[in-house]
């Protein structure tokens, strides 16, 4: 892989002198007779001029010396495009996880949800730092634009946006009295309702109402256990209020008020492979649920006793509904401009609060209760609990003292967020008419965030009293509890000068300081797994046992802040966190621009991620460093005739401390720890071509090829394969515990999507009084993916494709449409997800695949008055 730079280098020398051999032929087309182009200019369409404010300022996509993709709100009815995954199919380099709720830019993105960690991608409402993705997946009907930033943002975006930066920008209050509604009916019983009111209340002040709401009452993917079916099925509402104010000839304020709630079903993965169904797969602190298929006085809900996920992976079947809400979620944001002679005085602010509950099963099974067999007759077995002999030998020596354990292994995952958060931003930035402009800025970050992790199994009557400790009625087997305040605090400055009528000079530095502080809880209990407590040897006299004290970790480690403590009431373990991160980032950039229909531009870019905590563990090391991204782009954005358009984009980026997240045995249990791997690279090529041959055509197409490797990162454990013996593995230095480390060099980075293809057509037909129809098909394909940084069968996704077909109609004075699609119409499964589990019985890896939604349909109704 090290000999892939000099010919991506050279790839990306071709495409440019492409460019120009293309400019200079259009230039003696241009300049010579008149051409057949020439003659049938009034039947071409031309290209749309898209305005972006990307670079903290209004411009023309094509004059951005950055490479962004924007989707207006009439671009995505075309293309019916209605959430981050959808956008991630058209834009080159971007990928999202549903599943999971992470996006990544290139590679580089969130590699865990964990309390104290950072996305790698910033999301943005309106300019404002949005720490969750819900904005960007927001109505069309609501939003006018959606800007997606590739690379390193670390000047003007900075927190956060070392793999680049999402901004949505609402539709704002209208100049004249307005009304719209929409309405739309799908498959699987789906109906979404919006409208909106917006207009003038005074000459200098204008306010907006907007609400929707959507119920889907039918899944999609099967419960064979008899359960409801799940995925896609919710209902939600959203009511946002905005108000914008002309206070002075120079002076102008925007508010934004909204608010939604939510109620999901919202499984989003299921198991690939068989069940373990050894008595205790590894990592368990409780019974083996699959176990139970081949055991005596078995209950099940419905009859199926293996995984049919295996032979469809749209069937599941468990005895645990996957219920999630959002509740108490609201948002303030505010906009203050105010336009001096020759400067411009911005100050953004905003705040958002919300809390997210998700409650499913988490053993993948339909078993509510079997007999657990007792151990042959051993008088030497060594049970504590019996008085030493097992079970079985003082049922015969002695009498029924004791008899076979009934297990119900009913484990649930019972998941918190409870978050707020609030930014302030004040800029000041040139606006005369000059060779210079600059911007200068501060910035004010604050983020108060409980995450909860719950793994239940409250069923099982002795975890809800467990020796050694207090009473458990939570039903816990293990109790994770973070509770972290993030402060984020910045500088920053960036100047373009032109320093001839072509050619700009760029350069920007910003410094960043993280503070984060916080506890974290901890309580672990096992039931049956621990030698002379076994669930074999004691039968129904079995204690749970407390471990907790014997699970933390009471070593000094850098982010560690208190001694250990355990609450004697709740049994939880307690630790406090502290830590403090700084860096300075910055981005140097040349832009030529030898015609107005060329533009070029050579980017050097410095990005940063605030190193974090791994809470909720009271693990050995639960600190992370900060994570640095060096960034070279070379780009190209050129307009070869009014019709048709080429932007294309090369990169190398070289990672220092990538922070990535693995799963470790301490002290007995599984935890994940975020490591900093020394060094990796990444680089790649992405392509955007828009294309309009006739005044009824048009061709949009998207292409990305992306490489990334391990350059050094040693030694890791894989959970999936710990004694590293699956195909690919590469075993380092000696075993220990059982567990065989592994070097990771070569290894892809996870999420880095080797190719990627998109294709957009449509076809505008004019039916005159009766308004106008246009057609629309889409293609997507994205190519085989690891999802782990352990690049194994069992991270990575097959390739799949997706076509849609959409068809909108409009009534000549545009108050009226009707759109109707078809998405995925061909019902292909995709994948945007994948993570492997050590399987003791059969020996394996069992996959858990993370879904896309399978074909939908619909038609919808707006109306405006």
């Amino acid at each position: 892989m090290r000999q892939r730079s000099p010919r991506l280098v050279a790839a990306s020398l071709t495409v440019l002198a492409a460019f120009n051999g293309a400019a200079m032929a259009q230039e003696e087309t241009d300049t010579g007779a008149t051409t057949a182009e020439d003659q049938e200019e009034d039947s071409v369409r031309k290209l749309d001029e898209v305005m972006v404010t990307s670079v903290k300022r209004e411009q023309s996509l094509q004059d951005v010396p950055v490479a962004v993709t924007a989707f207006t709100a009439d671009l995505r009815q075309e293309l019916a495009l209605d959430s981050l995954g959808d956008f991630a199919r058209f834009t080159p380099g971007l990928a999202f996880s549903a599943g999971d709720d992470r996006v990544f830019i290139r590679g580089v993105g969130r590699q865990t949800n964990t309390n104290g960690s950072d996305p790698g991608v910033a999301t943005y409402s309106d300019g404002l730092y949005d720490a969750s993705t819900r904005a960007v997946s927001k109505s069309d009907f609501f939003v006018e634009r959606v800007e997606v930033l590739r690379g390193p943002q670390g000047t003007l975006y900075g927190r956060n946006s070392i793999g680049g930066a999402i901004n949505v920008i609402s539709k704002r209050p209208t100049d004249t009295f307005t009304s719209e509604a929409r309405v739309e009916l799908a498959n699987y019983d789906t109906v979404t309702a919006e409208t909106a009111i917006s207009g003038p209340i005074t000459d200098r002040v204008r306010a907006k109402l907007g609400l929707s709401y959507a119920n889907q009452d039918e899944g999609y993917f099967e419960n064979v256990a008899g359960g409801p079916n799940e995925a896609g099925d919710l209902k939600t509402s959203y009511i946002e209020f905005q108000l914008e104010a002309d206070l002075a000839d120079n002076f102008s304020v925007w508010i934004k008020a909204d608010t939604t709630e939510g109620d999901f079903l919202n499984r989003t993965t299921n198991l690939a492979g068989p069940y373990d169904v050894s008595p205790f797969p590894t990592g368990y602190l409780t019974p083996g649920p699959a176990f139970g298929y081949s055991q005596a006085n078995l209950f099940l809900a419905g009859d199926a006793t293996s995984n049919p996920g295996e032979n469809d992976i749209r069937k599941f079947n468990v005895n645990t509904t996957t219920h999630s809400t959002l509740d108490d979620d609201f948002g303030f944001s505010a906009i203050a401009t105010w336009n001096l002679e020759n400067v411009d005085i911005k100050y953004l602010g905003g705040y958002r609060t919300y809390f997210y509950n998700s409650f499913r099963d988490d053993d993948d099974t339909n078993v509510l209760s079997y007999s657990f067999p007792l151990d042959p007759a051993n008088p030497a077995a060594g049970e504590v609990f019996t008085g030493g002999p097992n079970c079985a030998f003082l049922q015969v020596a002695v009498g029924p003292i004791c008899t076979p354990a009934t297990v119900f292994p009913q484990r649930t995952f019972d998941y918190t967020e409870d978050k707020e958060f609030w930014s302030h931003e004040l800029t000041a930035q040139s606006s005369g008419d000059s060779d210079l402009w600059w911007i200068l800025g501060a910035y004010l970050y604050e983020e108060n965030f409980l995450q909860e992790s719950h793994f239940g199994n409250a069923a099982q009557p002795e975890i809800l009293a467990p020796v050694g400790g207090p009473a458990n009625p939570s039903g816990d087997y293990v109790t994770a509890i973070s509770d972290i305040n993030t402060k984020s605090y910045a500088l920053f400055a960036q100047a373009d000068y032109s320093i001839t009528d072509t050619l700009t000079l760029t350069g920007g530095l910003r410094y960043s300081m993280d503070e984060k502080e916080g506890s974290e809880f901890l309580r672990v209990i096992a039931y049956g797994v621990i030698p002379g407590f076994t669930l074999g040897g004691s039968g129904n006299l079995t204690p749970a046992l407390d471990l907790t004290s014997s699970t933390v970790s009471n070593s000094d480690a850098p982010g560690v802040a208190s001694l250990v403590t355990i609450d004697p009431v709740t049994g939880l373990a307690q630790r406090d966190l502290s830590g403090e991160w700084d860096a300075v980032s910055g981005t140097a950039a040349i832009q030529w621009q030898p015609d107005a229909s060329s533009n070029y531009f050579l980017r050097y870019s410095r990005g940063y991620k605030s190193g974090g905590f791994n809470a909720g563990g009271i693990s050995q090391f639960p600190q992370t460093n900060e994570e640095l991204l060096d960034a070279i782009e070379i780009g190209a954005k050129k307009s070869f005739s009014e019709t048709f358009q080429l932007n294309a984009t090369a990169y190398l980026y070289a990672y220092d401390g990538l922070q990535v997240p693995l799963d470790v045995q301490e002290n007995g249990i599984q935890l994940t720890r975020f490591f900093n791997l020394e060094d990796s690279r990444a680089q790649g090529i992405e392509l955007e071509a828009n294309w309009t041959p006739t005044d009824a055509l048009r061709v949009l197409a998207t292409y990305a090829y992306n490489d990334s490797e391990v350059r050094e990162a040693c030694c890791f454990v894989d959970v999936a394969d710990p004694l590293a013996q699956q195909p690919g593995a590469q075993p380092s230095g000696p075993a220990s515990g059982g567990n065989q480390p592994q070097d990771l060099k070569g290894e892809m980075l996870p999420r880095t999507i080797p190719n990627k293809f998109g294709l957009n057509v449509s076809y505008d037909i004019p039916l005159g009084a009766n308004g106008d129809v246009t057609l629309s098909g889409n293609y997507s394909w994205l190519d085989e993916t690891y999802h782990g940084v352990f690049n194994r069968s069992y991270t990575q996704t097959p390739a799949y494709d997706q076509v849609d077909l959409v068809g909108l109609w409009r009534n000549p004075d545009d108050t009226l449409q009707v759109l109707a699609y078809v998405k995925n119409v061909f019902d292909e499964q995709g994948f945007d997800g994948a993570t492997g589990t050590f399987r003791v019985q059969p020996a394996g890896v069992s996959q858990t695949l993370y879904l896309t939604p399978p074909r939908t349909y619909g038609v919808q109704l707006q109306m405006k008055f």
